[in-house]
């Protein structure tokens, strides 16, 4: 009986594990990346559709065009705001650091601002 040896117990309090947080997501972020693609497909598709045929209706076309374009990358910059303010907020929560968070999201509220400030401006001049 002697020579039994004593097991140490597994135990959870015995750890000293550090928790690791699982990896950020938001729905934001594909949003934004769906709008880049549709505004490329957007004014590609305008692009080539203005070349069939001649007359009014093909400019008409591509204006349509830049404005739907326009419109996509303006909704993308505002995803990408909110991707990155809610990045920031994660990082908070968890005690976490991230890198040029804070800069993107000044960088992406600029973009935005200056695209809906060209945005309206073409809408309004009757380009």
């Amino acid at each position: 009986m002697g020579s039994e040896k004593e097991h140490p117990s597994s135990n959870a309090s015995n750890t000293t594990a550090a928790e690791i947080p699982l990896a950020f997501y938001h729905p934001s972020g594909r949003y934004r990346k769906v709008a880049v693609v549709a505004a490329i497909v957007v004014s590609v598709g305008s692009f080539f559709g203005s070349m069939v045929g001649e007359g009014e209706p093909n400019y008409d076309l591509l204006g349509y065009g830049a404005f739907g374009c326009c419109s996509l990358l303006n909704l993308a910059f505002i995803m990408q705001a909110v991707y990155h303010y809610k990045w920031i907020q994660y990082n908070e929560h968890h005690g976490l650091e991230g890198k040029n968070l804070k800069s993107n999201l000044v960088v992406a509220v600029f973009l935005a601002i200056f695209g809906l400030a060209i945005l309206f401006g073409n809408l309004f001049s009757g380009y």
